[in-house]
């Protein structure tokens, strides 16, 4: 099965850092900018998703290339807190956070990996795989405490919902397929994802009435995902294109519509989405790979073009963006480089940690 060019943004992302940049500062287009840091001193961070105030973020961070690594939740009056690891563990990731500051994400153990739950109150909690499997994986979380993810082990990977109160239940595979993963849940219990199908890798869209639905493809793709649904039901994706990928927007109404890219280029893919149907992502350009914002009004936008240059970052991936407007992106610190010049993030000159920033509208309500 080929897979969806994710770790290429790994690689894309890198670039030579040399100090750690914090606080606020007013933008001159709309935009404050406040860098997160990194549980350790010159390490690397990623976020990934982020409460509906902009309260919480939670992520992954760790050594530059990826060792220790732990999942984190970061808030403004603490900074950011490492939710440790299972016992025997050494790697953890959180992928989500609800309004009430619960997280999910996953753990190594002495065996395998396992979903967890975190709260304050309990701790880090796992979550159990389906009977028989002995892996599986938290990505999101909604308001009620639902939590979607997968379930793996000798029979495969099934898309896997977690109830508020912790039972599992396999979402299934569309016809044909062997195969599900689910990304992400709204407010109202809808899942989407990808699952194998007689006719490819296919996004869905799944509820407790209708089961698991395919959304179709972009013309010309063979393989698509969906990673993100909003509260009025719209769902963002990517599809492979050739030796690219594309972005996908989908509502109920108008099926699906490719967003494009930045310039033309080979490489683009959605990876978060508000409730006012505002999209955020990554896409290759002639400069390198750079964050965007998408809106039906406007189109594709670079984002580091709506911050000022003094900033001195390079943002790479647009991750989660809220409905305040407030935009999780990873990039990078840089002083030698303005963001219309030239800055291949995969060059091999270029080794040093990523971080994350939160972008906040000026004008947003408070």
């Amino acid at each position: 099965m080929r897979d969806f060019p994710i770790g290429r943004l790994v690689a894309i992302l890198v670039l030579a850092i040399s100090c750690v940049l914090c606080g606020t500062a007013a933008a001159g287009d709309g935009y404050s900018v406040v860098e997160l840091g990194a549980l350790k001193q010159g390490g690397s961070t990623v976020g990934r998703q982020m409460d509906s105030a902009g309260a919480r973020v939670v992520g992954s961070s760790g050594w530059i290339y990826g060792s220790d690594t732990h999942a984190f939740l970061w808030n403004a009056p603490n900074g950011m807190i490492d939710l440790g690891t299972f016992q025997g563990g050494d790697y953890s990731e959180a992928f989500g956070v609800n309004d009430s500051g619960t997280v999910v994400g996953d753990s190594n153990t002495r065996e395998n990996m396992r979903a967890f739950v975190w709260n304050a109150q309990e701790g880090m909690r796992e979550l159990s795989p389906l009977p028989g499997d002995f892996g599986s994986r938290a990505l999101a979380i909604n308001n009620s405490g639902q939590v979607v993810g997968y379930s793996s082990g000798k029979h495969g990977v099934r898309a896997v919902i977690w109830s508020a109160k912790l039972e599992v239940s396999s979402l299934g595979t569309l016809p044909g397929g062997n195969y599900s993963e689910a990304y992400a849940i709204n407010n109202a219990g809808q899942v989407v994802g990808m699952s194998m199908s007689s006719s490819g890798i296919r996004p869905f869209l799944w509820t407790s009435r209708d089961g698991m639905v395919d959304l179709g493809i972009l013309q010309g793709s063979k393989s698509c995902k969906a990673v993100r649904i909003n509260n009025a039901g719209q769902v963002v994706g990517s599809c492979i294109l050739g030796a690219g990928s594309r972005p996908f927007f989908w509502s109920q109404e108008d099926g699906m519509q490719s967003l494009g890219s930045l310039g033309g280029k080979q490489y683009a893919e959605a990876l978060g989405l508000n409730d006012s149907g505002q999209v955020v992502g990554s896409s290759e350009t002639s400069l390198g790979a750079r964050a965007f914002l998408w809106t039906k009004a406007g189109g594709l936008q670079d984002i580091n073009s709506l911050i000022p240059p003094t900033h001195d970052v390079l943002l790479a991936q647009g991750i989660h963006i809220n409905n305040r407007g407030q935009i999780l992106v990873v990039g990078s610190i840089h002083h030698d480089l303005t963001h219309d010049r030239e800055a291949h993030l995969d060059d091999g000159r270029h080794a040093g940690p990523l971080h994350v920033f939160l972008l906040t509208p000026v004008n947003s309500p408070q």
